[in-house]
């Protein structure tokens, strides 16, 4: 006996012949992307993985007291990833490297590209205190000032805030440091650091 269709058979059957090109479309279209979004993941995860070894590999020479590779490899990953938190530490060890010979205005380049790129917001913490410490040691106090209150959050951060006290004290401006070394205790701090903090505050008194 032959087959009856339904009436909402013939529906279906009659909706399948006018989309299924759309159907095919829309698979092949959701298998590709399946696909894509896995070599992406593979093809990231093989890059950081590139990117680890050939940090891995500068650092050995830091450690030996070879500079270059670190130099050159901050310049290749601040071109290639710069959001990268492989590009954030190696341009932290080469910004030591240019303080360490007193090339200052190169070490505070690397800091300020981990702070205006790395997608890392405690790297960007990290460089904002060293970029503070760079300008204080070249007694650029309104310059770091400037800089520290720039930064979001600075008021949590107990480091900043103590080098704003210390910006303040070398000024002469004493009940500016006052205020903010008393700032700075009221934050979460070591037991050492708020040591530091009441030393610098009795001397001051």
């Amino acid at each position: 006996m032959s087959r009856q269709y339904t009436e909402e058979e013939d529906k279906l059957i009659s909706w399948f012949k006018d989309n299924y090109k759309n159907i095919i479309f829309g698979l092949l279209f959701g298998t590709i992307l399946v696909f894509g979004f896995k070599y992406y993941n593979d093809s990231n995860a093989n890059k950081q993985y590139e990117m680890s070894l050939k940090y891995e590999e500068a650092i050995k020479d830091y450690q030996d007291k070879k500079y270059e590779k670190v130099i050159l490899l901050s310049e290749e990953y601040q071109a290639s990833n710069p959001s990268s938190i492989y590009t954030a530490m190696i341009n932290l060890y080469a910004a030591k490297i240019y303080h360490d010979e007193g090339k200052y205005a190169e070490s505070l380049g690397n800091l300020n590209f981990i702070i205006k790129n790395s997608s890392s917001k405690e790297m960007q913490i990290v460089a904002s205190v060293r970029y503070s410490r760079i300008l204080i040691l070249q007694k650029k106090y309104d310059e770091a000032e400037k800089f520290i209150t720039s930064v979001m959050n600075f008021d949590k951060n107990a480091l900043l805030v103590e080098m704003l006290g210390d910006i303040s004290y070398m000024k002469s401006d004493i009940n500016k440091a006052k205020i903010y070394y008393e700032s700075c205790l009221r934050l979460d701090i070591t037991p050492n650091n708020r040591k530091i903090i009441e030393n610098k505050l009795n001397s001051i008194q």
